[in-house]
């Protein structure tokens, strides 16, 4: 072939390349300028599952799509991704979309609906500890009783343990059901701080709970808190019983306490107190108050010059240990006669 031809050939050939790629980017061009783009997010770097996004420019960069052609429901905001919770891991470069977070806005979780300080804690009831599953309502305010039976009639003992208490969920419902029936339900979910859900667990153990419903922000306190075997049997509250170290009640609750003795304390750390009776010498009269197990009574003496008990004529010779009144002066002692 002559080398004429093959030059006439070359060109041909070059002119029919730049002809084809000048073609292409013009059809490129064109369709760009003809077609609307969408730029969504995607995450500069993996994420696990339970990620809390606090500065999504740090996670997240925008990327652009031809409209048609980006991820369903990929968010392209910012602010949309701000505090919240990956639910699922992300790729570098994965898109990401509402499903795939949590935050403040998804009213149906419960950990959202949970106030700062306060646990989601399940407690186990039937139709009759829940008034028949008006007090399982979610949203309802409930008081819980503790009652507690043991062999001794004189220990057992109910309570109201936690008052005002935030009902979450009833099973795994979390909504009240529209036409406002009841909801009967096998385990409530309550709102309890952490030194509640402790209390709560304890008397779970101990005994049963029931659950009472109150009427709609009603702020109002139980005067008396604990009612024992013996009260419920007398037509008296337990209002002079100490606290027994198995009860345990919120702090808000006011509880009735051990009456003060007056005039003056007395020591019984070292002595038990004897049986006295009024002596016929003269003297002061006090009264010393004892507490038995959850029983509280007085007992009336006669006081000598040095503060000493005045024991009957009959029992001078047993010699009994003194009772000494605190902050006076120790009696001094006295020489036996034979």
């Amino acid at each position: 072939m002559k080398p004429k031809t093959l030059i006439l050939m070359g060109v041909a050939i070059a002119c029919g390349l730049g002809a084809s790629y000048m073609t292409s980017r013009l059809l490129a061009e064109r369709r760009v300028d003809d077609s609307e783009t969408v730029t969504v997010l995607v995450a500069k770097k993996g994420l696990h599952i339970g990620d809390t996004i606090k500065v999504p420019e740090d996670l997240f960069q925008p990327k652009v799509f031809l409209k048609g052609e980006e991820p369903k429901n990929a968010i392209s905001e910012l602010d949309l991704l701000r505090s919240r919770i990956v639910k699922r891991p992300l790729r570098t470069g994965d898109f990401v979309t509402i499903d795939d977070l949590i935050g403040d806005k998804d009213g149906d979780f419960m950990n959202v609906k949970l106030a700062p300080g306060y646990r989601a804690v399940g407690v186990r009831v039937n139709v009759e500890s829940s008034a028949y599953g008006f007090a399982s309502l979610p949203l309802a305010r409930v008081d819980i009783i503790s009652t507690v039976r043991r062999g001794d009639d004189k220990a057992t003992y109910s309570q109201v343990l936690l008052e005002n208490v935030l009902v979450l969920a009833a099973d795994d419902k979390t909504q009240r059901d529209e036409s406002g029936k009841p909801m009967p339900s096998q385990v409530v979910t309550l709102a309890l701080k952490p030194d509640e859900a402790l209390k709560v667990a304890l008397a779970s153990e101990l005994g049963s709970l029931r659950l009472m419903l109150r009427k709609i922000n009603d702020p109002s306190k139980v005067e008396h808190s604990k009612l024992t075997y013996e009260g419920l049997k007398s037509g008296d509250d337990d209002r002079g019983a100490s606290e027994d170290p198995d009860v345990h009640s919120d702090p808000a609750v006011p509880v009735a306490k051990t009456p003060k003795q007056e005039p003056k304390e007395v020591s019984l750390a070292e002595v038990k107190a004897p049986q006295v009776a009024d002596a016929k010498a003269s003297g002061k009269n006090h009264r010393l108050w004892i507490t038995e197990g959850e029983h509280t009574r007085h007992q009336r003496f006669r006081l000598g010059d040095h503060n000493e008990v005045l024991l009957p004529d009959e029992a001078q010779d047993a010699q009994p240990p003194r009772l000494r009144v605190e902050g006076q002066p120790t009696p001094p002692k006295q020489n036996d006669e034979p």
